[in-house]
């Protein structure tokens, strides 16, 4: 998969209450993004599902700028990530902490 079509897919899809995260590519990528617009640190975890489990918890308190944020985080909530965490996956989670254009296409 080409990073900046998993990067784009968030970008479009965050746009949309009724959207849904469809791979650990996007839920990676929506993770570090999330940290890096919030400024919350990425918690320390071991499988994507403790990453999921985490970062839920991290944004409890966290109120969204936007209706963007807002949306992405509900995209989190409910996304059920499987245990690929391959060199892509990793990829994107450290495209979306180091994003500096976060919502352009």
């Amino acid at each position: 998969m080409i990073p900046d079509l998993a990067r784009m897919a968030i970008v479009i899809k965050s746009e949309h209450e009724t959207s849904v995260l469809t791979g650990n590519y996007e839920f990676f990528y929506s993770c570090g993004l999330l940290s890096c617009l919030s400024g919350i640190p990425l918690p320390a975890y071991k499988t994507p599902a403790e990453l999921q489990e985490k970062m839920t918890q991290a944004l409890e308190n966290y109120h969204p700028k936007d209706e963007r944020e807002k949306n992405l985080i509900h995209m989190i909530k409910y996304y059920k990530p499987d245990e690929n965490m391959d060199e892509q996956v990793l990829e994107l989670l450290q495209m979306g902490l180091t994003e500096t254009r976060p919502w352009q296409r």
